[in-house]
């Protein structure tokens, strides 16, 4: 039977193997790669939760960034103070401050919020009576992460 296949015959069989054989590689492969569950390495997880940073206090954070211009809220013994870093010569500087009566409030009465807002790259926040200061989104891809900041930075500031 091997004798009388003719070249063309040989090269249609010797085609199918390496197909046949590309298949069962592509499938081990593939099943290695994306269904296997990933194996995670063993380790001693700590009996509780320890964290060595959270007993400081947040005291600033950048909340918008562009290549001219940042903006930071920070703690004070004033209260919460926000202050805009501008390269360009006359811009910037101490923009508002809410006393340690009026985070309190703020923070009581539940009014600061973040909108994320339809933009690719800044979204809005509001504290208080100061309402729609951008922030950056490379800074806070996700607007519940801000809202805990600003949260964590009004019980800071009005204790």
């Amino acid at each position: 039977m091997f004798c009388n296949m003719t070249f063309t015959d040989w090269v249609q069989v010797i085609t199918q193997i390496i197909t046949a054989v590309t298949a069962v590689v592509m499938a081990v492969l593939g099943y290695k790669t994306y269904l296997q569950p990933p194996e995670q390495p063993s380790e001693n997880e700590p009996d509780e939760a320890v964290n060595d940073e959270a007993d400081e206090k947040l005291k600033s954070i950048l909340v918008f960034k562009t290549s001219k211009q940042e903006t930071w809220l920070s703690v004070s013994e004033q209260g919460l103070s926000c202050r805009i870093e501008d390269s360009r010569e006359g811009k910037g500087g101490p923009q508002w401050t809410l006393t340690k009566t009026q985070t309190a409030e703020i923070l009581n009465t539940n009014t600061y919020h973040v909108n994320p807002g339809y933009k690719a790259k800044t979204g809005t926040f509001t504290i208080g009576p100061r309402r729609n200061w951008l922030y950056s989104k490379a800074l806070f891809p996700e607007p519940d992460y801000l809202h805990g900041v600003l949260k964590q930075l009004l019980s800071n500031s009005s204790s």
